[in-house]
């Protein structure tokens, strides 16, 4: 109970603090152009849910060494881990691919990331 009201305390006080922000306009339309970017993305997805793709994509992450490996290669490919982190989020909520793979997608793509640093 302790745990839940300092939780909700602590969310308050983002809140205030976020408010009195100069630049909260900017925030909050940049946070609002993501999720509409996102629901658009995801919806574009769904169109795709019986075909091809979605059978593809199964293939590609049952195991989760193909789905790691698939990850850090797409990653390697287009150079972004954000971007397959945001597309492997909107596959898994149209139901292209299972929440397993989806992780073993992120993992792999930060896994290319932070080899691309120079970790």
């Amino acid at each position: 109970m302790f745990r839940r009201s300092l939780f909700y305390t602590f969310l308050v006080a983002l809140c205030v603090v976020l408010y009195f922000n100069p630049n909260f306009k900017t925030i909050v339309a940049g946070v609002a152009i993501l999720l509409f970017g996102m629901i658009m993305l995801e919806e574009g997805f769904k169109v795709f849910t019986k075909g091809p793709l979605q059978n593809l994509l199964k293939k590609a992450t049952d195991k989760l060494y193909k789905s790691i490996t698939g990850g850090a290669f797409v990653t390697a490919l287009i150079q972004s881990s954000s971007l397959v982190s945001v597309i492997t989020i909107s596959f898994i909520s149209a139901g292209l691919i299972s929440l397993a793979g989806g992780l073993g997608l992120i993992l792999g793509a930060n896994i290319a990331q932070l080899q691309q640093l120079g970790w």
